[in-house]
């Protein structure tokens, strides 16, 4: 005696890969947005591109080591300065002078990066040239 069962139904695979109809129970309709592109650089200026944006950031790798080196280079300058015959007021404010020199560098880099805006490259880079120039450690440089 055969038993009749009902045919069962393969599943096919295709609808496993599918993000279903209209006809599907939980199918939802939501609408599109349509993705406009955000102007939100200023004057108009379109974003820079992204092989732009790796050349800024060696750009400014480059000047962070040179700052790096400039900081260094003061530390070893104001060692060598000494004052000699001086009163504990004319001591602590030359230390006090040394301190800022060594660390003169590092803050015009950073308050270069911080201050300037990011869309205005060519301008942080004639900031940071202008501290290249400003802050290197002239007395370690010139031998004094």
């Amino acid at each position: 005696m055969a038993r009749d069962t009902p045919a069962v139904e393969e599943p096919d695979d295709d609808e496993a890969l599918s993000w279903g109809t209209e006809r599907d129970t939980t199918h939802i309709e939501a609408p599109v947005d349509e993705l406009e592109p955000e102007d939100d650089e200023p004057d108009g200026q379109q974003p820079e591109d992204p092989a732009g944006n790796s050349t800024l950031l060696v750009i400014y790798g480059v000047f962070a080591g040179v700052f790096l080196v400039y900081a260094v280079g003061w530390i070893i300058a104001v060692q060598s300065i000494s004052i000699v015959d001086a009163g504990p007021l004319a001591l602590i404010l030359d230390r006090f002078a040394q301190f800022l020199a060594f660390l003169s560098p590092v803050i015009w880099f950073f308050g270069v990066l911080l201050l300037v805006p990011n869309t205005r490259a060519r301008a942080r880079i004639l900031w940071l040239l202008l501290g290249v120039v400003t802050l290197a450690p002239w007395p370690f440089i010139l031998g004094y």
